[in-house]
């Protein structure tokens, strides 16, 4: 069987590189995660063997998006009704049957799977698997890490192609972000923006392109919805040109500033400690919080992944933390239980713990103000005060730089921040809510 693959010339090194990673980086509405998806069943299709992988940071995020685009995909190439395809709702899997046989006369069945670095419950997934592939599409590439991707790639090595294909699409992330390791960043026209290359030992192909090599795809409305965002030059120059910025497009905070750390010392002022408890992935954050007038002071103390609560109750006695002392913490995802534990020395469990006696005493852990509306609620509370946060506190600095506001896919700014880099942003959330409705 063979389809009607019209590559968009933006794309077209992806089918001459002899390089491994290539980027579809650039701007909103280039059509990067059509050309992919299209691109893969094309490999489906034509291919004596391929084996694709369909990759996000969450596993269940593909379902609404890559999956759902290669299931399209199918349908405008007339081929919704093939008996050679198989497809696996519940795995996101889909095999296509291609008539074909082997050497040894077995037939030819040509597959995609998908996969993520991490499940919906926040555990780790397991990507050994992927030994025999010879693609991978990886949408939103900027929200995994630089450790996850290198073991990606230690992952693949399957000699069953000429060259393995890692298909990265993401919108331009800040210029801090580890992506940029393998680029080059040069000033653009525009102050505080800039253009990148990929450095020529990188092993990186690049395909930029922006709404403009697309336009014949979208209609009127959508173009005039990005142009209108000319109106907005920092939204503008990072999600429609494609270009880089310094920070995030759309944060939330703005206004924090640095304290030293032997100011904060030296505030006169009494202290509460914050906590949001993670699991295998997302850190455990432990914020204090000291506070004069409309100022507040924040010292970030911890923020470590894969702490079970014995391991976080020892840290706070370490930070001098006892059963006197106001912590708050949130309650969420099984928090109560970890509550419960830090509140009761591990329900009795901790009383002979060798160099900790206080753990026996507990700790004064309240829960954080939660609810409908409770977000957005203490975001503005947060905007009221004027905010110092420690140099040393070197991930709360990160997250105020990350944590934005969502952006729909029609490049719209929504009313809701992006559920990640908010740890130490929730904690001073939470303690903000806490200070209102106890008035302390």
């Amino acid at each position: 069987m063979t389809i009607d693959f019209n590559i968009n010339r933006a794309f077209e090194k992806v089918l001459t590189t002899d390089r491994q990673i290539i980027d579809l980086v650039g701007g909103r509405g280039r059509g990067g995660s059509y050309f992919g998806t299209d691109y893969f069943l094309f490999l489906l299709v034509s291919s004596d063997y391929f084996r694709g992988c369909l990759l996000r940071q969450v596993f269940y995020d593909i379902r609404d998006s890559l999956f759902r685009d290669i299931k399209d995909r199918i349908s405008e190439h007339g081929l919704e009704f093939s008996k050679r395809f198989k497809i696996n709702e519940s795995e996101m899997r889909i095999s296509y049957h291609t008539g074909r046989k082997n050497e040894k006369g077995t037939e030819i069945v040509n597959e995609i799977i998908s996969k993520g670095f991490v499940t919906s419950s926040n555990r780790t997934a397991k990507l050994k698997s992927l030994a025999g592939f010879t693609h991978v599409l990886i949408e939103e590439a900027n929200e995994i890490n630089e450790y996850q991707f290198d073991q990606l790639l230690l992952s693949l090595r399957t000699k069953k192609v000429k060259h393995i294909q890692v298909l990265r699409i993401f919108n331009p992330p800040p210029k801090r972000h580890w992506i940029w390791r393998d680029y080059n960043l040069v000033n653009s026209e525009y102050q505080g923006y800039y253009r990148y290359t990929p450095k020529t030992d990188s092993g990186v192909e690049m395909c930029f392109s922006t709404y403009l090599d697309n336009i014949k795809n979208l209609n009127s409305a959508y173009i005039a919805r990005l142009e209108k965002l000319q109106e907005r030059p920092d939204i503008y120059y990072t999600i429609v040109k494609g270009l880089i910025g310094e920070g995030n497009v759309g944060r939330i905070y703005t206004h924090f500033q640095h304290v030293s750390n032997s100011e904060f010392d030296n505030i006169d002022s009494r202290s509460v400690y914050v906590i949001d408890f993670g699991f295998s992935e997302d850190p455990t954050a432990l914020i204090q919080v000291k506070w004069r007038d409309n100022r507040l002071y924040v010292r970030e103390h911890l923020y470590q992944s894969g702490l079970d609560d014995l391991t976080i109750a020892k840290r706070m006695i370490d930070l001098g933390i006892t059963y006197r002392d106001t912590v708050i913490a949130d309650y969420g995802n099984g928090g109560d239980v970890r509550i419960h534990n830090l509140r009761t020395g591990g329900g009795g469990a901790w009383d002979n713990i060798e160099g900790y006696p206080e753990l026996k005493k507990g700790f004064s852990v309240y829960y954080a103000k939660k609810g409908a509306g409770s977000i957005a609620a203490g975001i503005n509370m947060v905007k009221s005060y004027d905010v110092y946060v420690t140099e040393d506190s070197v991930n709360a600095w990160s997250e105020v730089q990350d944590y934005c506001w969502a952006i729909s896919r029609d490049s719209e700014i929504l009313d809701v921040p992006i559920d990640k880099f908010n740890h130490i942003m929730d904690c001073i959330r939470y303690f903000v809510l806490y200070k209102s409705a106890h008035r302390i």
